[in-house]
Formats: C-alpha cells, sequence, structure tokens
C-alpha cells in the first residue's frame, strides 16, 4: 500500500453570534489501492494560515511522502520534519501541516485494518465526558448565554467554558452568573485567551476562586514563561494551557518550569494524534491531567482528539463546541454523530467504525470554499493581546 495522492481544501464559515469567521484546512490522501484518509490542520480565526498550511503540504510534504507506506508514520513525519523543521522551526503552522497529513495516515492505517484508531492506539476507554465550549460574545446580555448553555446541561454536558476579557469587573459578574445559573453540581471552566496582563491575571484568579472553577486558561501570554510559573505556583485556580503549544519539545520545556497543571494538546496543532499522545504520557508521568483541546474545529479534528483521548490514562474529559448550529462539525460528515442532539448523558462516544470513525461528504466542501476576509482580531482585538 502507497500513498498515491494529497488533496488539501482550504475551507471557511461565518460564525452567526458572535459574527466570526472560521477557518479550516482539510487534508485528503489517497492510496493506491483506493483507501483514503482525511486529517485537519486547526486555524479557527488565522484567516491567512489555510493558504499558507495548503502550501506547505502542497508543494512540501505531499513530495516527501507519495510513493511511501502510510502506515510508516514514525518515519515520514520524521521525514516531514527534517525538511520543514529547517526552514520554518518546530513550531506553528510547520508541526500543524504534518498534523493533517499524519492524521490522515491514522486513518487510513485503521481503515486498512478494520479497526478505530484509538484500538490500535491501546484504547483506555470506550467513552468520554465532555463539557461545552464556544459561548462568550460580549455585545449581548448574560441572557444569551444562560440559553447557549440550556441544551448542553439538558443533554447531560458535565460542565461548561466561559470566555472572559471584556472588562474584570463584567468578567467576574458573567462567572457569577454562569455558576448560578449551573448550579454547584456542574463543573465550570474560565479562559482568558491570553488577554490579561500577568497582574490582572493574578488578580482575577483571586477573584475566580469563589465561583469554584475547574481551571483558569491562558490567562496571560503563552511565551511569559517566568509569569507562568509564578502563576502556576501561586493562583487559587488551577492553570491550564497548551491548545497553542504545538509540539512535544514545548511541553517538554513547560514541565521543566513547573507551568500549568492541566495541559491541552491539540492534535490537529501539535504534529498529529501521536505527537499529542507522546505529550499526553509526559503529562502523565508527572500526574498532570490532559484534556485535548477541540474548539472552532471540524468532525476530522474532533474524531482525531476522540481518538487521541480514549486511548490515553490522563484524558477524562474533552470539550465540545456547544453551538446548536455547526456546519463544519455536523454537515460534512455522512452521520452527524457529534451533534449536540445526539449526545445522551454527557458522554461523548466514538461510532466504532474503521479508522477515525467518520466518512466525509467531499461533494459538500464546496459550499464553504475559502474566501479573504476579516479576521479574528477585526472583531476581538483584546483576544490574545495581553492588555487587559
Amino acid at each position: 500500500m502507497k500513498i498515491a495522492e494529497i488533496k488539501t481544501y482550504p475551507l471557511m464559515y461565518m460564525k452567526e453570534s458572535p459574527k466570526i469567521p472560521r477557518t479550516f484546512l482539510l487534508c485528503k490522501i489517497t492510496t493506491d489501492d483506493g483507501l483514503v484518509g482525511w486529517g485537519e490542520a486547526s486555524s479557527a480565526y488565522g484567516h491567512s494560515y489555510p493558504l499558507v498550511v495548503k502550501e506547505i503540504i502542497d508543494h512540501t510534504l505531499s513530495r516527501l511522502v507519495i510513493g511511501e507506506d502510510p502506515r510508516d508514520i514514525e518515519k515520514l513525519v520524521s521525514k516531514m520534519r527534517t525538511w520543514i523543521w529547517g526552514y520554518l522551526g518546530p513550531v506553528g503552522v510547520s508541526n500543524q501541516a504534518i498534523a493533517a497529513v499524519e492524521i490522515a495516515m491514522w486513518d487510513i492505517v485503521g481503515k486498512a485494518a478494520g479497526q478505530p484508531v484509538y484500538k490500535l492506539l491501546g484504547a483506555f476507554r470506550d467513552e468520554i465526558e465532555i463539557y461545552g465550549t464556544g459561548c462568550t460574545n460580549f455585545d449581548v446580555d448574560y441572557e444569551w448565554h444562560r440559553e447557549f448553555f440550556r441544551p448542553l446541561l439538558e443533554a447531560g454536558f458535565k460542565g461548561v467554558k466561559c470566555r472572559v476579557g471584556k472588562s474584570k469587573d463584567w468578567d467576574e459578574a458573567f462567572v457569577a452568573n454562569i455558576r448560578e445559573f449551573i448550579g454547584d453540581n456542574k463543573k465550570l471552566f474560565i479562559d482568558a485567551y491570553m488577554t490579561y496582563t500577568p497582574e490582572t491575571a493574578f488578580e482575577m484568579a483571586g477573584r475566580f476562586a469563589g465561583y469554584k472553577p475547574y481551571f483558569f486558561e491562558e490567562p496571560i501570554s503563552q511565551y511569559d514563561l517566568e509569569s507562568l510559573e509564578k502563576i502556576s505556583k501561586e493562583s487559587p485556580v488551577p492553570i491550564a494551557l497548551g491548545e497553542r503549544v504545538t509540539s512535544l519539545y514545548e511541553f517538554k520545556n513547560l514541565r521543566e518550569k513547573h507551568i500549568g497543571q492541566i495541559w491541552q494538546p491539540d492534535a490537529c496543532i501539535a504534529g498529529g494524534i501521536s505527537e499529542a499522545k507522546k505529550i499526553c504520557a509526559l503529562g502523565e508521568a508527572y500526574s498532570i491531567e490532559c484534556i485535548p483541546h477541540i474548539g472552532g474545529i471540524t468532525a476530522v479534528g474532533i474524531a482525531a482528539n476522540l481518538n487521541l483521548a480514549l486511548s490515553c490514562r490522563n484524558v477524562k474529559q474533552l470539550e465540545v463546541d456547544g453551538a446548536m448550529l455547526q456546519p463544519m462539525r455536523d454537515d460534512i460528515i455522512e452521520d452527524d454523530i457529534f451533534n449536540i442532539v445526539r449526545i445522551k448523558d454527557g458522554m461523548l462516544r466514538p461510532s466504532g467504525r474503521p479508522g477515525l470513525g467518520i466518512e466525509i461528504r467531499e461533494d459538500v466542501l464546496k459550499d464553504f470554499k475559502y474566501e479573504r476576509g476579516p479576521v479574528y482580531p477585526d472583531f476581538y482585538p483584546q483576544y490574545g493581546s495581553g492588555i487587559l
């Protein structure tokens, strides 16, 4: 079995509320005996990233893996790294491009073996607890957010995640409102999306502590390691981070500085399923819980991270986009197994089919053709800025 063809699909859709663009890059690999695998490079809000990743795959990575056996995943990932890392470094879009190809190879390996990927990785569980994410609209009132979360609670979700970053007082009032709404028996997660300065992050960790959040995600820039080390040590709320950390080596740096009580690797960002599993294994060795990141990605990325999660001892829960309407999650696959209305008792279960467990409706992808347009900072310039 040899890789015969690689195709890439830069995609996008406009989220309704808040009205922001979401962008994606899917990778399709076809073998000489007709097997097809799909992978994804996550770039949910980076409006230029899909074209950058497409260029890397189409004009470099494809030349390295076409004609090779897709079952030789470690060898081919090493080969791709050798060429890409020397020029682009072991971070960012280089690892996202590798991830898209690697995940597609795992999909093929599973289909060839007639087994789900998580079984081939060494399954630890067959279902996983989930919490809902994807909600914060600074332009509407708290009641809007309650209505966003209501169907998730009715579906048995074990918790919800609030994104903060408007102002200190608004953020605390928002968290208090959602805690009152969901009650004390549900988990509350808080995500600052790197909006705060270190001084504000320390203050808000103290203010949030009374609402008993499960974690405080990305309080400050991921590159301010000195401040992250300090807040990880002193915060009354566990610190979570890692969705933008793109390799095992970067997570090694976090561990050496004792940064973060919870890590959030994303197979679509951190170089693929194998690399993300190594990151989770590193975390397990130091009793660090891992919660794979699933925010603003397609059904392919959800399936990749679900298969990862089911194979890791220290992954006990998973985040899921809580939007009732998410076409890249539901419309592009044959059986919308990740649709909120299909979820029962707050547990996410794989389909049991070989590979990633999903089948892509390739004919539908044309409805989500990528177009240049506004970028995420045009809508929320404070996110990721570290200025609040």
